[in-house]
């Protein structure tokens, strides 16, 4: 195995070790791995309740996985610390609470020399408490193949995608062969939420391609063909970038065409989906 150390300094950074700091996010309060690709992830960074960064000159941001490992997610450039006060949030956030007088605000820079590690490169992380911490070396466990977006598939249950997440997946399988084989193995009733107004739809997908295959078709139309998914689309009412995918039920992919559906129907009287959500039957 090779250095942490080792491979940037391969790519020129040598900074002073006393003055860099390894991040490692795990945060109850958000989904971190679907935050993380929006852009309020650098400013959820940014701003601070403790002085943190105090002394930094650059951070090494992962997000923590399945214990002890932790992905690489970007390298920063550190400015020095002001207040929050004096450094309003956009409007536009979904988070107010950051603009807390009381916290501080480092800027932050990415180093764009780095941004084909991201999602890639995952180090050990045993051993260490502290979610910051100054550098100290780690051990490079692995690189995934390039393009590489998501973390590895765990379960099906815990499967919550974008629709960019989505399309990542169909223009790189390769990189995520853990997904597609997860996804294809199975047969299953999902779910479809619209994030802009929390409306639902339920859809299954049965047959040797399993979920994979019929989220495929997602990811190339954005609607799939379900009547009340293409209306949106086709308004344009910032569709289908709000849809959001997730799985209820899994089954065997032999399983009926007629027992999926009955299943299926389950689940859409459950969450009353017909009556106020977005299936049309």
């Amino acid at each position: 195995m090779i250095a942490l150390s080792q491979l940037l300094s391969i790519r020129g950074f040598n900074p002073d070790r006393k003055r860099v700091k390894l991040i490692r996010h795990k945060d109850s309060r958000f989904d971190l791995e679907t935050f993380r690709r929006t852009p309020w992830f650098d400013v959820y960074q940014q701003y601070q309740s403790r002085p943190v960064f105090d002394g930094c000159t650059h951070i090494l941001s992962f997000l923590g996985e399945e214990y002890p490992k932790s992905r690489f997610v970007g390298l920063y450039d550190v400015g020095p610390r002001r207040s929050a006060a004096d450094h309003p949030l956009p409007t536009e956030c979904p988070h107010p609470e950051w603009s807390d007088p009381s916290y501080l605000f480092y800027p932050l820079h990415r180093r764009d020399e780095f941004v084909d590690l991201e999602d890639r490169l995952v180090i050990d992380w045993k051993g260490a408490l502290a979610w910051h911490q100054w550098y100290r070396d780690r051990l490079v466990v692995e690189i995934r193949p390039a393009g590489r977006a998501l973390p590895p598939f765990r379960d099906y249950l815990r499967v919550h995608l974008t629709f960019e997440d989505l399309r990542r997946l169909a223009a790189q399988p390769d990189a995520h062969r853990d997904w597609v084989a997860g996804l294809s193995a199975v047969g299953g009733v999902y779910l479809i939420v619209d994030s802009l107004t929390g409306q639902q739809y339920v859809g299954s997908a049965t047959g040797m391609g399993g979920i994979w295959q019929r989220w495929c078709d997602y990811a190339e139309s954005g609607h799939g063909n379900n009547l009340k998914l293409r209306e949106l689309c086709d308004r344009g009412l910032a569709h289908p970038q709000a849809f959001r995918f997730s799985i209820l039920e899994t089954f065997s992919r032999t399983l009926s065409r007629e027992e999926a559906l009955a299943m299926e129907a389950f689940f859409k009287q459950k969450l009353g989906t017909r009556a106020f959500g977005l299936n049309a039957n």
